[in-house]
C-alpha cells in the first residue's frame, strides 16, 4: 500500500511537473508589482493604524547602579494592509505566511533602550497575512532598557521602568499607534526573576515631538512594575549589622577585667565600626549615586551612631573610672545611696567606716628604762598598722566605685540595647 501512494505521486508530479502550491500561487499573485517601501495606504492622506501589543516578558537582571533593566520580550505588530487581500471563496486560505522582506514593515524601535539583541535576525523574520489584508508580525528580543529608579526603600524597593515603541522614520500623520489591554500579574508568560517580582504592565498612547525638523511621533509605552525581594538583603547584611552592633554593645559595657579596668573596649567599638563601615560601601557600590542614602544605607549609618556613641560613652565611663582609682576620690553620698537601692546595703552596712573616712589612733607614751626603744617599736607597729587600714580602705573604696560603674555600665547597656532595638524597628518597618 505504501508503495503503490508513492508510485501515484510520482505519476502525478511527471504528469505536472509545474504544479504549485495554492501558497505560492496566492503569493505571486499578491506581491506582483508590490512597493515594499510604500506605506500600504489606497489614499497617501489616510493615517495606518499599528497595533503593538506585548505578548510576554520575562525580566533577567535590573542593575541599580547603571539605572538599566535588561529583559527579554516578544512585541506583536498589527496594522492592515490594503495592498494585500484576496477572495476567501476563491482560494479557500485564510492566512499565509511571508517572509517579512516581501512585504511593507514599520521600522518599529524600543526608543528607551541602549541594546538589542534579537532573537532572529530582519532577515529570517516571518509575517502572518490574513485575506482581509491584516498583517500579524511578531518581533522577539533581549533589550537592555533605560529604568529611572528610585532606591530610597532599598530593599523593599518598587521600580517602575518605561518602555517606549514605536516607528521610527513615521509622524503621526502616516502611522498611529494604538496598544492592547493592562497586563495584570496572572499572565503566565510575564515573569520576573530570583530577586524581582512581576506586578503589572500599564499601557498608555503617547506621543514624542522632534524639534528640530518640527514633527510628532506616536509610540506606545509598557510601564512595567516589579518590586524586589528582600530576603537576601535581610539575611545577608541587615541582621548581621544588626547582630554586631548587639554584641559590640555588650562588649562595651560589660566588664571584662575583675579589676573593673576595661580598655578593650575601645578597640572593640573600632573594629565594629570598621565592619559596618564596610557593610555600608557593599550597600553603596551596587545603587545610584543619589542625595540621599537608600533605607538599608540609612539603617547601617544608624548602627554605626550607635556605636560610636557607645564608644564615646565607654570611654567617659573608662576615664571617670580611671581618675576615680588613681587620685582616690571619695564616693560621694548620692553614689552610696545609689548603691543601697541597687543591692548592696549590706556591702555598704558592713564596710561605710572603712569607706568614708580614715581611723586614727591615739600615740601612747611609754616611760622608765629603755622608754624610747618601746616607743620606737610602738611606732612601727602602728605605721605597719596603719598602712594595713589605708590599703583595706583603698580597696573597698575600689570596691565601691567599681559596683557603681558596673551599674552604670548596666543602665548604658539597656539604654542602648532598647535605642538600637528601636532604631532597627523604625527604619525597617518605615
Amino acid at each position: 500500500m505504501f508503495n503503490f501512494s508513492i508510485f501515484i505521486l510520482i505519476i502525478l508530479f511527471f504528469k505536472n511537473p509545474n504544479a504549485i502550491t495554492v501558497s505560492e500561487k496566492l503569493k505571486n499573485v499578491l506581491l506582483e508589482g508590490y512597493d515594499t517601501s510604500i506605506r500600504p495606504v489606497m489614499n497617501e492622506k489616510d493615517v495606518l493604524t499599528l497595533n503593538i501589543s506585548m505578548n510576554s516578558l520575562t525580566v533577567l537582571t535590573l542593575d541599580p547602579d547603571q539605572e538599566t533593566v535588561v529583559f527579554s520580550s516578544e512585541f506583536i505588530l498589527q496594522w492592515q494592509d490594503q495592498f494585500l487581500f484576496w477572495n476567501m471563496s476563491e482560494y479557500n486560505v485564510t492566512w499565509i505566511k511571508l517572509k517579512a522582506d516581501f512585504v511593507w514593515t514599520p521600522d518599529t524601535v524600543v526608543s528607551t533602550s541602549i541594546e538589542n539583541t534579537p532573537l532572529i535576525e530582519a532577515s529570517d523574520r516571518y509575517i502572518n497575512l490574513r485575506y482581509d489584508g491584516t498583517v500579524r508580525q511578531s518581533y522577539y528580543g533581549v533589550f537592555t532598557n533605560l529604568c529611572d529608579m528610585n532606591v530610597d526603600k532599598f530593599p523593599y524597593d518598587k521600580q517602575n521602568c518605561k518602555i517606549a515603541i514605536g516607528p521610527w522614520s513615521y509622524i503621526i500623520q502616516e502611522v498611529q499607534c494604538v496598544t492592547g489591554p493592562e497586563i495584570g500579574p496572572d499572565q503566565n508568560y510575564f515573569l520576573g526573576n530570583s530577586e524581582w517580582d512581576f506586578l503589572r504592565i500599564n499601557t498608555s498612547i503617547a506621543q514624542s515631538f522632534d524639534k528640530d525638523v518640527n514633527f510628532t511621533y506616536s509610540e506606545v509605552h509598557f510601564q512595567l512594575h516589579v518590586k524586589r525581594r528582600p530576603q537576601f538583603y535581610i539575611w545577608v547584611l541587615l541582621i548581621p549589622t544588626y547582630i554586631i552592633t548587639v554584641i559590640c554593645l555588650f562588649g562595651l559595657f560589660t566588664p571584662t577585667f575583675n579589676q573593673g579596668m576595661r580598655e578593650e573596649r575601645v578597640n572593640l567599638g573600632i573594629t565594629t565600626l570598621l565592619s559596618s563601615a564596610v557593610i555600608l560601601q557593599i550597600v553603596a557600590s551596587s545603587m545610584p549615586k543619589t542625595s540621599e542614602l537608600p533605607l538599608l544605607g540609612n539603617f547601617i549609618l544608624a548602627e554605626i551612631f550607635v556605636v560610636a556613641i557607645g564608644v564615646l560613652f565607654s570611654v567617659i565611663v573608662l576615664s571617670l573610672h580611671h581618675r576615680a582609682h588613681t587620685r582616690e576620690w571619695k564616693p560621694p553620698n548620692w553614689i552610696l545611696a545609689i548603691l543601697r537601692f541597687t543591692g548592696s546595703r549590706k556591702f555598704l552596712t558592713k564596710h561605710i567606716s572603712r569607706i568614708s573616712h580614715k581611723t586614727t589612733y591615739d600615740r601612747a607614751r611609754f616611760t622608765g628604762e629603755n622608754a624610747h626603744l618601746v616607743q620606737n617599736l610602738d611606732d612601727a607597729l602602728t605605721s605597719v598598722r596603719d598602712f594595713i587600714k589605708e590599703e583595706d580602705r583603698d580597696l573597698f573604696r575600689e570596691l565601691t566605685w567599681i559596683k557603681f560603674f558596673d551599674r552604670l555600665d548596666f543602665l548604658l547597656l539597656i539604654i542602648f540595647q532598647v535605642g538600637n532595638a528601636l532604631v532597627t524597628m523604625f527604619l525597617v518597618i518605615n
